[in-house]
């Protein structure tokens, strides 16, 4: 194991610990709020706390406007983060990978009429942004039904909306499988369609499979933040009027940076903290990836895969 992938590993174990364990040794839940308060020392001074507060011993993430703890409400939103960007990577790469192994070994390799590019590498080449913005922004804000079946839907379009990328990756390396001798020659001695792909085809593409899964991930995490720039938060988004204001219903990390990207110049915690644990997340799964494309290519190039 490469240090690339070891530091990757250690980074994503340690923050999807503490976000699945932390909320037992964290100094509040998200039933409380810190109201105004007004103490005196010893010293006959005087000391006025009003929300939102900035880090501090008792509350060392800080409290939104509202005086609810910010660490309390990371650990809360937490699962819906991790679950979803998981969610949806493991559904583009089951059904995509299903779908780019039929194509790939049974299709054919010559160009259509309409062109050199087949139908899948169009659809590919969408922005999956814009797609996913019109559908959803008009079901997520203040949506009747519940945060999670708000997460599944989005979980669902945004898993298809990635379908075409990942079918066509998984295609082009399935059409240069099949032209390797080591196929040609199952099918010469009367080996079954399907005994091929599975013990021939598929088995060359688990390391394909394990690196895009993880790339997946990084990429909806990306997507999360890139719709919540726009107030499409994972979960459905509660819409405020006078003033207008948007808040994350499940308090998912690109949420919380969502709606606090107006407190830059007031209250910065509130944008920096969850910014920070979102981005050391993002760059745990990275470094995961380039050590597992650093692994493969260190073994296969000593030993031939055949």
């Amino acid at each position: 194991m490469n240090k690339t992938l070891l530091a990757g590993l250690i980074l994503t174990f340690l923050i999807i610990a503490a976000s699945l364990l932390g909320r037992f040794a964290a100094p509040h839940d998200l039933s409380e709020h810190l109201g105004v308060d007004y103490s005196v020392d010893e010293n006959g001074e005087g000391t006025l706390t009003v929300p939102p507060s900035p880090p501090t011993a008792d509350y060392p993430f800080g409290t939104d406007k509202y005086g609810y703890d910010l660490m309390a409400k990371m650990l809360a939103g937490s699962k819906y983060t991790i679950i979803g960007a998981i969610a949806v990577a493991f559904g583009r790469l089951f059904i995509g990978g299903i779908i780019g192994l039929l194509l790939g070994y049974y299709g054919s390799d010559k160009p259509s009429r309409m062109g050199r590019l087949p139908i899948w590498n169009v659809l590919s080449g969408f922005p999956v942004f814009v797609i996913v913005w019109m559908i959803m922004i008009g079901i997520t804000m203040n949506p009747a039904a519940s945060p999670l079946l708000m997460t599944v839907i989005l979980v669902v379009v945004l898993t298809l909306v990635g379908l075409p990328s990942v079918a066509s990756v998984i295609k082009e390396k399935t059409m240069i499988i099949r032209e390797k001798q080591f196929v040609l020659s199952a099918k010469s001695i009367g080996a079954g369609q399907w005994t091929i792909v599975r013990t021939h085809v598929f088995p060359h593409l688990k390391e394909s499979f394990a690196v895009m899964f993880v790339q997946e991930i990084v990429l909806t995490l990306a997507l999360f933040g890139q719709m919540a720039i726009f107030n499409i938060f994972v979960g459905g988004t509660k819409m405020f009027f006078d003033p207008a204001e948007y808040n994350s219903r499940t308090n998912e990390w690109s949420g919380l940076i969502g709606q606090a990207r107006d407190q830059l110049f007031y209250y910065q915690w509130l944008l920096f903290i969850p910014l920070a644990a979102y981005i050391l997340f993002i760059l745990g799964f990275h470094l995961i990836s380039v050590g597992l494309e650093k692994q493969y290519r260190q073994r296969f190039s000593k030993v031939s895969h055949l």
